[in-house]
């Protein structure tokens, strides 16, 4: 019964069961209600719709008939960047406008095919049409897994782990795709065949086959670039003060496209099975039935769709934050997700490419006067005329005004130089992740190219996490790091007690001060850190005042080990930091270092500390006690409410194991203030055991700093 007992008082003081059952007994009676907000989140447009002014319906029309205008001509140029036919570009870009209608929490977010998907889509399309499949039935698998993961992140709320990648490496990997979306399209522009896989055999072989330069073809492309490049700055010259010049500025694309078909149907009509230069013929007509994905297709495309999914999430994600800011709304990024998964998983059974939002739609939609996501009901009419309607035309469309398109868009989300040049000047990290990122896309491939752009922030994460530094305070330099320490008012207390008296750090106490966390990357680290400060400027208790300016005789002690790298690691300390003293024979022995009593250590900083960070502190104290004797303590000072409570989860890390097999967990201990002058000034427990209060059965359990009192726990 005894145990059972024991059992039970260990179960109901246990402080993870505990909080799990007050945090089961405070949520379950919510469950319900949470449930129900919680679905209701998942259709912004209940919310937001009751509201809706009808004010808002013509500018919500016009953006809505604007986008789709945009977003034809660019489906189809997409597709082919994605290495599919061109209608399933036109086939995935009707359910992307109508699900954001539903699923949306921005207003001029507008999501499609957009270069970057359909970069990263062909790459897989290209390795695995070889074993058999479609190009269409792969593309569709690649969207049903950017589906599930989005829906995974989304619907479990880890959005935030996208943001593990910084600003600057994902602009080099976005300008290093557009660099080589634009290369790839250099063989459409000149009217040669197939070039190379990578970016090096692309420009190989483009200047290889420039005297094979179909004529035509680079007439219509040319001609096409600058057509699309005259409307543009007609609209940025002009469109704010002409509306008409805006509206044909934006339309530029359509424009293009009408002309040029015109023309290829014209010159092509009489001989369509051998055209003068290389045309799309899109075939087919309406939205094809749902099937399901290949299931051994799936499990080929699994691993490589996660690039396609990050660059969706980071695409869609960046620009909802972009024009949010500009407007002032803030976007949910758990439902952007859950957007783009829903849609994604839905329209892979459509023979869907991969969707997400596109920046040059998401502009122009902004610039039309959008009002409300209600804008997609318009675009998906668009879209749905076009391809029920106008498939016939699009059989004309020659293949090098595609590529004038792509080129043209494309060519502006590639960054100036002078962004990186800022990344350089602002933090050499940055520039170096930037530049990992651009390089390795651009002439290794896509794929590893946004693995190397994570690959290479978790790694800078880790690292700047590992390689914290402490700071230690001398006496010199103790008013640069606490200014004015006893003049302001939270501290009167103190200076009644204290007096008026300067802040100053006796001779026989060392003062840290940690910058971040400890966690496991770092608690090593910091643990060393602050030991080989205590070797480097103290004396051991084993080194006697008449020894300090003599050889070392730890080497000729018959107890020594048989290998004593710490005797030679010291004096490499103190010879690299200048403490050791060398005599008139040119023996190495040690400098008049003071004897060490106290280490403070300032945790102001310290947000959290892990189970590792807490048996390093653990290890500097039991090093210290080694070092300077039984009497030395470490003293902490500003810890917050949640590392004080992991302190008193874990006092027994605070024993080593001979205390744990004699003294027993009240004689060791550790002090903690909130203070720094009164662990300055607070004599250490073995002067005055009075100035302490006594750990007992009580303070294992509660750790608390105040006015002059430090609170000692096992």
């Amino acid at each position: 019964m005894g145990h059972i007992q024991a059992l039970k008082k260990t179960v109901r003081d246990d402080p993870n069961i505990t909080r799990f059952l007050s945090l089961a007994s405070s949520s379950l009676p919510k469950l319900p209600k949470a449930t129900a907000n919680y679905l209701a989140a998942k259709v912004p447009i209940a919310q937001w719709i009751t509201g809706y002014s009808p004010s808002w319906l013509w500018g919500d029309l016009v953006a809505g008939i604007t986008i789709g205008i945009l977003l034809v001509p660019q489906s189809l140029a997409y597709a082919k960047v994605a290495n599919i036919p061109a209608r399933y570009g036109l086939i995935s870009s009707w359910l992307p406008t109508l699900f954001y209608t539903v699923m949306g929490t921005s207003k001029d977010v507008t999501a499609g095919p957009t270069a970057i998907m359909g970069l990263l889509t062909g790459e897989i399309v290209t390795d695995l049409v070889s074993e058999g499949y479609s190009a269409a039935a792969i593309a569709s698998a690649a969207a049903f897994w950017v589906g599930i993961y989005s829906l995974l992140l989304g619907l479990l709320k880890l959005g935030f782990l996208l943001e593990f990648i910084p600003l600057p490496v994902l602009s080099g990997y976005v300008s290093g795709a557009a660099i080589t979306i634009v290369l790839q399209q250099l063989k459409g522009l000149f009217g040669q065949g197939k070039s190379g896989s990578d970016t090096a055999g692309v420009i190989r072989v483009f200047f290889q086959r420039l005297p094979n330069t179909n004529w035509r073809a680079f007439l219509i492309g040319f001609s096409g670039i600058i057509l699309l490049l005259a409307l543009q700055f007609v609209g940025r010259k002009w469109g704010k003060k002409y509306r008409a010049l805006w509206y044909l500025s934006i339309s530029r694309n359509a424009l293009a496209l009408i002309i040029f078909t015109a023309i290829s149907y014209g010159v092509n009509k009489s001989h369509p099975d051998d055209p003068l230069f290389g045309i799309s013929q899109v075939t087919g007509a309406g939205i094809l039935a749902p099937k399901k994905p290949d299931s051994a297709l799936l499990v080929k495309v699994a691993g490589r769709s996660v690039a396609v999914f990050i660059a969706a999430a980071l695409e869609h994600l960046a620009i909802g934050k972009a024009f949010g800011r500009r407007h002032g709304y803030v976007i949910e990024q758990d439902q952007e997700l859950n957007y783009i998964g829903l849609v994604n998983l839905f329209g892979s059974f459509f023979s869907c490419m991969p969707v997400t939002g596109g920046f040059s739609r998401t502009a122009v939609n902004s610039e039309s006067g959008v009002k409300s996501p209600l804008s997609g009901l318009a675009t998906t009419a668009c879209v749905l005329v076009s391809i029920y309607k106008l498939t016939d035309a699009f059989y004309w469309i020659p293949s090098a005004t595609l590529s004038a398109i792509i080129v043209v868009a494309v060519w502006q989300i590639i960054l100036p130089a002078r962004v990186f040049w800022h990344y350089w000047k602002t933090s050499f990290a940055d520039f170096v992740g930037s530049m990992v990122a651009f390089w390795v896309t651009l002439f290794v491939d896509v794929e590893i190219g946004i693995a190397a752009a994570v690959g290479y922030s978790l790694v800078y994460v880790l690292l700047h996490l590992a390689f914290t530094n402490v700071t230690m305070v001398t006496g010199e330099n103790l008013t640069s790091f606490y200014p004015g320490a006893l003049s302001n008012e939270d501290e009167a207390a103190d200076t009644e007690r204290v007096g008026s008296t300067p802040l100053s750090l006796p001779e026989d106490t060392m003062l840290f001060i940690l910058r971040d966390s400890i966690l496991y990357p770092n608690a090593s680290r910091t643990a060393r850190q602050i030991t080989n400060y205590i070797y480097t400027y103290s004396s051991g208790a084993h080194e006697s005042s008449s020894d300090r300016n003599q050889p070392s005789t730890a080497e000729k002690s018959p107890t020594r080990l048989w290998n004593d790298t710490k005797t030679r690691h010291i004096a490499n300390l103190r010879r690299e930091a200048g403490t050791l003293h060398t005599n008139t024979l040119g023996e190495s022995g040690n400098s008049s270092l003071p004897a060490l009593r106290t280490v403070i250590i300032d945790m102001t900083c310290v947000t959290h500390v892990d189970t590792t960070g807490m048996q390093a502190l653990a290890d500097i104290r039991s090093t210290l006690k080694d070092w300077a004797g039984a009497g030395a303590e470490v003293k902490f000072v500003g810890l917050n409410e949640r590392v004080k409570e992991r302190f008193r989860r874990a006092e027994s890390c605070f024993l080593s194991s001979a205390e744990e097999g004699g003294k027993g967990a009240q004689d060791g201990g550790y002090v903690v203030f909130d203070a720094l002058q009164t662990a300055l000034t607070s004599k250490s427990e073995s002067e005055n055991a009075d100035t302490d209060v006594d750990a007992g059965s009580t303070a294992t359990t509660r750790v608390e700093g105040g006015a002059g009192k430090g609170v000692k726990g096992g």
